[in-house]
């Protein structure tokens, strides 16, 4: 239920609205050419799935805006956290930054503006050392999926109670 959420808000935010050229009677309208995103990317560095969001099976998506310097540098990174959970920004929002800062852009994107969606969700069932995974989806989605953690043995169980 909370996958669909975030689903459904996402694709509410991706939807970019249309600006229209209006000109002479006759002419057509132009739209919007499309916002820079993953295509900016020379090199881009896969965020880690942190392990404190696996522990507590907290996913969302982190909407990131990131300003280039006219050297195609990082100047600023902006972030927006949808997730179901309260703990959502302060668990995921880092380590987006982290990654779009060590990441590498194109020359062509100096001075842009780039805007793209970090979406994490577990998937599959628990197990004990969980492998992260990443696709991309352009214009402007990474998907970084892992499966849950299983939880030990100790931790599922309830204290034995003491029998007089």
């Amino acid at each position: 239920m909370r996958t669909l959420l975030v689903v459904a808000v996402a694709s509410l935010l991706m939807s970019i609205p249309v600006k229209a050229q209006r000109g002479g009677r006759g002419q057509q309208q132009a739209a919007a050419p499309p916002r820079p995103g993953i295509e900016c990317f020379e090199q881009l560095t896969t965020p880690e799935y942190p392990q404190a969001a696996l522990k507590e099976r907290v996913d969302g998506s982190v909407w990131t805006t990131i300003q280039l310097s006219a050297q195609g540098a990082v100047d600023k990174v902006d972030t927006q956290v949808v997730s179901a959970f309260s703990e959502g920004a302060r668990l995921l929002a880092p380590a987006v930054e982290k990654a779009v800062r060590a990441s590498k852009f194109k020359s062509e994107c100096a001075g842009k503006t780039v805007f793209v969606a970090f979406r994490y969700q577990e998937a599959g069932a628990a197990v004990p050392d969980p492998k992260v995974t990443s696709s991309k989806e352009p214009p402007n989605v990474v998907w970084i999926e892992s499966q849950p953690p299983l939880e030990t043995a100790a931790k599922s169980k309830p204290a034995a109670k003491s029998q007089h």
